[in-house]
């Protein structure tokens, strides 16, 4: 996007001037304004969809499209792990580059001029593929940080400097729980919907699952990468935490069915009834982490298989309660093992229910 500023104190920020160095289409702009940006953008005559006077942010419409402009801002976490506090916007640039996480996200460039502000090295680290924190608290203050380095590590390659890496090694030996998990989900999510299995593999071997739990994830019996590609389910970041402990992620009432019907398909001796009537992400939890070989056969083979015959067509032939839902499972289980059965087979196997009670 073209913009201009006759002030000199616009700046872009963060991740799309880190992808641009890198030869990459930014996702995001991200624009920082070294004073007070609600201000700037007024002067500027922008049509302004949405202010945070705290932080001085504003929400603006540019050419149809929605862009961000964020005063610069000092902070300090007064309880870590939490949320952390603004304490002066409109600061100098350079204060506000190093609250971020890591060096490679703390270059600004100029609009006006395109001259790079790198007051920390981050260009160098990305030359050398290095994250790096700012101080040894970093993870301390916003433990969601190691996640977010976990995931730049996964889309970039990069690696955690010899002193952030043990700096990340003494936090996930000395955990605090007492931290904002819906930040913890979040990354979470962000991370484990690169869809890539090196993704789970460091999380369980690096033991950054320590963040969320002491209890180690059970690792998948298949490819999860594999399995989510070839039936085509996005967001599966449920899939990659299996049966660990999710209660602390405050999760969805999806999310939460999702679990329940997992447990549903586990716990069922006829797993298959279960599965016809459950959400596809479960199905795949039960494929991953139980077994394998009668998943792949349901979702290929199985999946959309369900008796022709109804309980209503039952209940005109004379049965009745109990005989209809034992009659409707002899069903089932002959419509997974003949996936071809017709009515009229179903029919058999009620006529037949009949002879023999």
């Amino acid at each position: 996007m073209n913009l201009t500023d006759d002030t000199g104190r616009l700046y872009y920020v963060g991740g799309c001037v880190r992808d641009e160095i890198l030869g990459l289409q930014p996702v995001d702009i991200d624009l920082c304004y070294e004073g007070d940006a609600i201000e700037y953008v007024k002067e500027c005559g922008y049509e302004i969809i949405k202010t945070q006077k705290n932080i001085r942010t504003a929400k603006v419409l540019i050419n149809g499209k929605e862009i961000d402009f964020a005063s610069t801002r000092k902070e300090y976490y007064p309880k870590t792990g939490h949320l952390p506090v603004t304490t002066d916007t409109g600061c100098p640039l350079k204060d506000d580059l190093i609250r971020r996480d890591f060096t490679v996200n703390s270059i600004a460039k100029s609009v006006k001029t395109n001259k790079l502000f790198d007051p920390t090295g981050g260009q160098n680290d990305l030359e050398n593929g290095i994250l790096r924190v700012h101080h040894d608290k970093s993870f301390i203050d916003d433990p969601t940080r190691i996640i977010r380095g976990l995931k730049f590590s996964l889309r970039f390659g990069f690696k955690f400097d010899n002193h952030t890496e043990n700096l990340k090694e003494e936090y996930l030996n000395n955990v605090n729980y007492d931290i904002s998990y819906s930040r913890l989900k979040k990354e979470l999510i962000d991370c484990f919907n690169l869809n890539r299995d090196e993704g789970l593999n460091r999380f369980i071997n690096e033991k950054i699952y320590k963040l969320l739990s002491v209890q180690k994830p059970q690792k998948p019996l298949i490819s999860i990468e594999k399995l989510t590609a070839e039936f085509k389910v996005k967001n599966p970041w449920l899939i990659y935490l299996g049966n660990s402990d999710l209660s602390k992620l405050q999760l969805t009432r999806s999310e939460t069915k999702i679990i329940e019907e997992f447990n549903a398909i586990k716990e069922n001796s006829n797993p298959y009834k279960i599965c016809s009537k459950s959400d596809i992400r479960s199905i795949l939890l039960w494929t991953a982490f139980v077994n394998p070989d009668k998943g792949l056969h349901y979702l290929r083979e199985l999946r959309g298989v369900k008796p022709a015959i109804t309980g209503q067509e039952l209940l005109s032939l004379g049965f009745k309660g109990k005989q209809i839902g034992n009659i409707l499972d002899n069903i089932w289980e002959e419509k997974f093992k003949n996936p071809n059965l017709t009515h009229a087979g179903e029919l058999n196997i009620a006529k037949k229910y009949y002879r023999d009670n």
